[in-house]
């Protein structure tokens, strides 16, 4: 039996303003302290988890759940499991978007997904890139606050995790985006 893996991912500077629903809660909340924050949801904690692990390697403070960004990311997914299609929110926060085959969207694979883009991004120049963006965010060292959720369409199970403060701003990525060496 032949596996298909299916997979997408958002390109982390699009919008469409013509698609996207009323979003709850998007206006922006003071960014927490690593010490504060929300609990995670049990089925949440997985993701956190693996976007702590990453950060870590970059010497940037764990982030911490957020219920607020999390309703933020739990709307626009739903509103993505109905038309099956990627596409960015106009929420304040940054964005992830990954969806495809179950079996590669678990909450490791998907992070993974995110951060290998890591072997294309440029240390020295910094900036953002299209081929790039979803590992910045990852690790970016100014976001705080992480909400994610899931749903399925079609056969293909879909994440978004949006983050507080967002990342990739333009200027920033010397500061924010660090080699593992964390210099």
């Amino acid at each position: 039996m032949k596996r298909v893996l299916l997979l997408w991912l958002a390109a982390c500077a699009t919008h469409n303003t013509d698609a996207a629903p009323p979003i709850e809660s998007t206006a922006p909340v003071p960014s927490a302290t690593a010490s504060s924050g929300d609990k995670a949801p049990p089925e949440m904690q997985a993701i956190l988890d693996a976007h702590n692990r990453m950060r870590a390697q970059h010497c940037a403070a764990p982030l911490v759940w957020s219920d607020t960004v999390a309703r933020a990311a739990k709307s626009w997914v739903t509103h993505l499991a109905a038309s099956c299609q990627l596409q960015h929110s106009q929420t304040p926060y940054g964005e992830n978007i990954s969806g495809g085959s179950p079996s590669t969207q678990t909450p490791e694979g998907v992070v993974n997904l995110w951060y290998r883009e890591k072997a294309a991004y440029d240390f020295r120049a910094g900036g953002f890139s299209m081929s790039t963006g979803h590992f910045t965010q990852v690790v970016w060292r100014d976001s705080r606050r992480l909400g994610c959720a899931t749903a399925s369409c079609g056969g293909l199970q879909l994440w978004v995790c949006n983050y507080d403060p967002p990342g990739n701003m333009q200027g920033d990525f010397q500061r924010n985006v660090l080699p593992t060496t964390c210099r």
